[in-house]
């Protein structure tokens, strides 16, 4: 009898039981992991929007933060500006702070402004910097404030451009003589000196000339009849063909009028409303700030105090300078200009109508404009002035419609977010 192999065993009922209960086990298994997924991944995602909008409101407060302190900064500059026409913001102080790497070179004068902390703010840390151009635009403030949160978390950056009474108009149309006086005016007898005004080519001595040599806003009334004559202008404006190569006229106010303001009339008309004060200024930050004859670009504004003769050339065409002897300076006076020097731009005698402090002035070689607060009495022999064209006069700022010059204000259009 062959008895069955015991290697060979017939599946029943007890083995379909041990496969099905692994396959549910799997299942099971299956159906428990993904229901840890589904409760990781959804307990994640909380967590995830709870982070979003915790950053979020870190974020808020930061900009929050970083525009309240803008608003300090400008509303600070308003209060200091209100107070002084030269206010300490602009000074030689220890909030003067290194430029950006966005504003390099010493045409660039930034000052650190320190915001008190917000009440609101606490967890914030703001700064505030402000950033003017000393050569092209020193009446307009590039306000940067930023604002981190004390953990690192969040920061935020915000600025605006802010018009600032630092320097007033010039005037739309300025008075384009060679020569600009508050009295009369003669050479040194025998005195080889010329003044040019400009040509029909726009190009002084040379052609025909269209405009005044020399303007006189006050000439002496010999005779009280309230008028002047025309023998009166001549003895006055002691000008000869020989001093005028290319012609022009000599003008001076019809009728005779008392020489009050002083200097009032022959600076205004050039300058407009700016002030000695202003200019004084502009030219001690623009040489604090390292602007010189071989800075780029070069110094554009120079206030002289010294009664020492003017020994450098300043200027060019294409950047012309602004020269102002100041009245410490015309205390004796008004300091000539060395023979062979050469100035294109605007010269300024302050001479407080008092004709003895420009007695034997020596002009030099001035391209632009020579403005005398006084009469010129006794020009000094070698004397050139040449009228010129200065479109880009340092003092002729571009002020926007609607600007008032003599207030701290945002200039529409420029608040936005980010680095500059």
């Amino acid at each position: 009898m062959i008895q069955p192999s015991k290697l060979h065993r017939p599946c029943g009922p007890s083995g379909h039981a041990v496969q099905d209960g692994a396959i549910s086990l799997l299942v099971a298994i299956s159906l428990g992991l993904l229901a840890s997924l589904a409760s990781f991944y959804s307990a994640r995602s909380v967590l995830m929007d709870r982070l979003a909008s915790h950053n979020q409101s870190q974020a808020a407060q930061a900009r929050l933060a970083a525009e309240a302190a803008l608003a300090w900064a400008r509303a600070e500059m308003q209060r200091q500006h209100a107070s002084s026409p030269t206010p300490p913001v602009w000074g030689p102080s220890p909030a003067a702070a290194p430029c950006p790497a966005a504003f390099s070179g010493p045409r660039w004068q930034c000052v650190a402004l320190l915001p008190p902390a917000h009440p609101g703010l606490p967890d914030a840390v703001v700064q505030v910097m402000a950033v003017r151009d000393l050569v092209r635009s020193p009446h307009v403030a590039q306000l940067l404030a930023s604002a981190s949160l004390k953990d690192g978390t969040s920061r935020a950056q915000v600025q605006a451009h802010v018009f600032i009474p630092t320097v007033a108009p010039a005037p739309e149309h300025p008075n384009t003589a060679a020569v600009v006086l508050n009295g009369c005016a003669a050479p040194a007898s025998g005195a080889a000196v010329s003044v040019c005004p400009l040509g029909k080519t726009g190009i002084a001595c040379s052609g025909t000339a269209t405009g005044a040599a020399v303007h006189s806003f006050w000439l002496t009334d010999k005779n009280n009849d309230g008028l002047i004559s025309t023998a009166e202008r001549r003895n006055c404006l002691a000008f000869g063909a020989e001093h005028l190569p290319t012609g022009g006229t000599l003008t001076e106010p019809a009728t005779a009028t008392p020489r009050t303001n002083c200097g009032n009339q022959a600076w205004s008309s050039v300058l407009g409303d700016i002030t000695p004060e202003q200019i004084s200024a502009w030219s001690e930050a623009q040489s604090r700030n390292g602007l010189s004859t071989l800075s780029q670009p070069a110094r554009s504004v120079y206030w002289v105090d010294s009664t020492a003769t003017w020994s450098q050339s300043l200027g060019t065409p294409e950047a012309p300078v602004l020269v102002v002897f100041s009245a410490q300076a015309c205390a004796q006076r008004c300091p000539s200009m060395a023979p062979g020097v050469r100035v294109v731009g605007t010269v300024v005698l302050q001479t407080q109508c008092q004709d003895d402090k420009a007695r034997a002035w020596h002009a030099g070689h001035i391209e632009g404009q020579l403005v005398v607060e006084s009469g010129l009495p006794e020009l000094q022999s070698g004397s050139r002035i040449e009228a010129r064209e200065l479109h880009q006069s340092p003092h002729r700022l571009p002020w926007p419609p609607g600007i008032d010059a003599r207030q701290v204000q945002r200039v529409p259009g420029s608040w936005r977010e980010g680095e500059p």
